[in-house]
């Protein structure tokens, strides 16, 4: 009971705590602090969980997590694809759980942040401190982690907004300065770009927030590829800096049953993303290919540039952008929307031959079932 009387005794103070840390019930309240707890060992093997790391490891046993990795634990999609698992893929070069981890194995302690792709599409975004010690002989790292998802894909999701926002209102502020220089058709095409930006701008804003919040509801229904893909074209060309960019299309019929809705917004960002990649005189193209074998439809866009090695390790991270804070919902909307929404696959290529091409994989009927 608090007695707010009673001062500072220093060697009431000084025995308490060091009880408390020999006391059998201080495992006990690491197993209850609530974020995930680990030890690993000099070959970042786990050798202590706490119980909240059970919780997100899906129903894994503690005895089961012992001798595996943390992003084996958490199960990062890309944790064994190298030979020997996680820490030797391509991937982990730019995982910021290892390079944290990284920075104890030196001696220092460390902090980071870190997006893990899950296997079942979604993805954790965590903050990660990391700790050296040794027990007898042998190196340990204590890691300590905190998954900041909601915050983060909260404050991405307000920054891209407002973002856009202010650059749609500055285009409405530098109208006001020429207006009358301007000749009423022209006025008019500014003021549509302006409503259309704005309509996508708080589209994207909804959907990506629903699918974050598991929220987002499925109406499949019958959809002309080709029309679809004209109006998106149309509508990304009413922007100033896209007016001058080439797009490729062969406007061939096809007919699919999907979410209209969803799928416009990923071919908006696949189109979108392509178009800024590269200088005006670059031209993008868009298509499709269909398998009659599987019934899939699979969609394209191409540009001409080649993306850097880290780029492509992080293209469909979520939060990463090439263009600086306050981006980054392009690619990771897409893969999002697709896999999880429209049961189909997002995937790209980038090299000296081919470019950067982006694809998506669709069946061409989903229902609610599939």
């Amino acid at each position: 009971m608090f007695h707010p009387s009673i001062r500072y005794q220093p060697d009431k103070i000084l025995r308490q705590a060091t009880e408390i840390i020999k006391s059998p019930y201080f495992p006990q309240l690491l197993e209850d602090v609530p974020v995930v707890l680990l030890i690993i060992n000099d070959a970042r093997q786990v050798v202590y969980v706490n119980k909240d790391l059970l919780a997100e490891a899906g129903g894994k046993t503690r005895q089961a997590l012992l001798g595996i990795r943390p992003g084996e634990c958490l199960d990062c999609i890309h944790a064994l694809e190298g030979k020997y698992g996680c820490g030797s893929t391509a991937y982990c070069r730019v995982c910021g759980l290892a390079n944290t981890v990284k920075l104890s194995e030196d001696g220092d302690n460390g902090q980071g942040e870190c997006v893990i792709a899950l296997k079942d599409g979604e993805s954790l975004t965590l903050k990660v401190h990391t700790k050296p010690f040794m027990y007898g002989e042998e190196h340990f790292v204590f890691v300590a982690i905190e998954d900041i998802s909601d915050r983060k894909a909260r404050l991405m999701l307000e920054s891209i907004f407002l973002h856009d926002l202010r650059n749609t209102s500055a285009i409405l502020s530098g109208l006001q300065e020429v207006y009358e220089e301007l000749d009423a058709e022209e006025t008019k095409r500014i003021l549509k770009d302006v409503s259309v930006r704005i309509d996508e701008e708080i589209q994207a804003y909804r959907l990506i927030t629903s699918a974050e919040n598991q929220e987002l509801m499925v109406g499949p229904a019958t959809v002309q590829l080709d029309i679809l893909i004209n109006e998106i074209i149309t509508s990304l060309q009413y922007h100033q800096k896209f007016r001058q960019k080439l797009v490729k299309f062969t406007a061939l019929e096809k007919i699919i049953l999907t979410d209209k809705t969803l799928l416009r917004q990923v071919l908006m960002n696949m189109l979108k993303n392509a178009l800024e990649a590269g200088p005006t005189e670059d031209s993008v193209e868009i298509g499709w290919q269909t398998d009659d074998q599987t019934k899939t439809v699979s969609i394209f866009v191409k540009n001409q540039q080649v993306m850097p090695l880290d780029v492509k390790l992080q293209v469909f991270q979520k939060s990463f952008s090439t263009k600086g804070r306050g981006r980054g919902w392009g690619t990771y909307s897409i893969k999002l929307l697709t896999e999880k929404y429209l049961k189909g696959k997002a995937d790209f290529v980038s090299d000296n031959k081919n470019g950067t091409i982006f694809s998506i994989v669709l069946p061409e009927a989903m229902n609610d079932g599939n």
